[in-house]
């Protein structure tokens, strides 16, 4: 289902506007045009307006309407540059220097594209759960100096992660911004991210008690002192660590309101880390599938 591509290959396939129109609508529509109001299959093409008429309702529909693309005024070759380099730079690349590469006038129009892209990930992130031995742990993610370290932090990003324990390495994660560390945000984001009957483990923080009594099979270990931790629980403290090294180096720190979905970013690539080439195609996919959002939806 998903291509191949390298840097070359990509450059080939997209070198003018109207192949990535054409490569988008694969994407939409893999079995052929369908209305989005009544399903119908049978279409005309308004060449001069670029949209698909319906046969059958006469609705008019453009390959990127209600998608993340969405009444864009940047061209899609921009689009599908971002797309590629956001998917295949292992520790992320900022916004600036996509500005820059790509040689657009405006911080902000990158800035919103970036942001974009990124809720696509985290639309396509919810549609996998973990199983199996899931390490959990929460951290605290803000500027350095902002605040005391451990669970009293203040003026800090909770964030409760999740990592697949498939012994010699790391399976899937998830990471997930939260207001407080109670009982039933931990259930809830448990819920959300893993499914039943499986095995968590975690420290012997209180919170975490009421796993035992979910629909978990759950263990907790004792960590007598920090540096403990990063060995009984080795996986979500790599994903943790990893993706703090992210975001203080490539893209220097990120704004709170934000943080959710740079941490859906790091997920992505994360959890799809052996088929870095297919990477692109996948991302494409996922922002072909997304829902429209608009800047102040972003920003709000």
């Amino acid at each position: 289902m998903y291509q191949r591509m390298s840097l070359l290959e990509f450059q080939q396939a997209f070198d003018s506007e109207e192949a990535c129109v054409n490569y988008l609508f694969e994407k939409r529509w893999p079995e052929g045009f369908r209305c989005p109001r009544c399903r119908c299959d049978r279409y005309y093409f308004l060449k001069k307006r670029r949209l698909y008429q319906c046969a059958g309702c006469t609705y008019q529909a453009s390959v990127t309407a209600g998608t993340i693309f969405h009444k864009t005024r940047t061209p899609l070759r921009y689009w599908f540059w971002m797309i590629f380099f956001m998917s295949r730079q292992k520790a992320g690349v900022s916004m600036l220097s996509l500005q820059k590469m790509l040689n657009l006038p405006s911080y902000q129009t990158v800035w919103t594209m970036g942001q974009k892209i990124r809720q696509a990930m985290a639309v396509r992130n919810e549609r996998y759960g973990l199983r199996g031995l899931v390490e959990m742990d929460d951290s605290f993610f803000g500027s350095k100096g902002r605040g005391k370290r451990g669970r009293g932090a203040e003026k800090k990003a909770k964030v409760l992660v999740m990592a697949e324990n498939r012994d010699k390495r790391a399976g899937f994660a998830a990471m997930q911004v939260v207001e407080k560390l109670d009982t039933q945000t931990i259930k809830t984001t448990a819920q959300r991210w893993i499914y039943s009957g499986e095995r968590i483990k975690t420290d012997q923080y209180s919170g975490y008690t009421i796993l035992t009594r979910s629909q978990y099979q759950h263990e907790s270990e004792p960590v007598i002192c920090p540096e403990l931790a990063s060995v009984k629980f080795p996986w979500v403290h790599t994903v943790i660590s990893n993706c703090k090294n992210q975001l203080k180096g490539m893209q220097r720190g990120v704004s709170l309101k934000h943080l959710h979905r740079y941490l859906s970013e790091y997920c992505y690539r994360f959890n799809r880390r052996f088929w870095a080439d297919q990477l692109f195609d996948r991302l494409l996919t996922a922002c072909s599938l997304a829902p429209a959002v608009t800047y102040a939806e972003l920003t709000g």
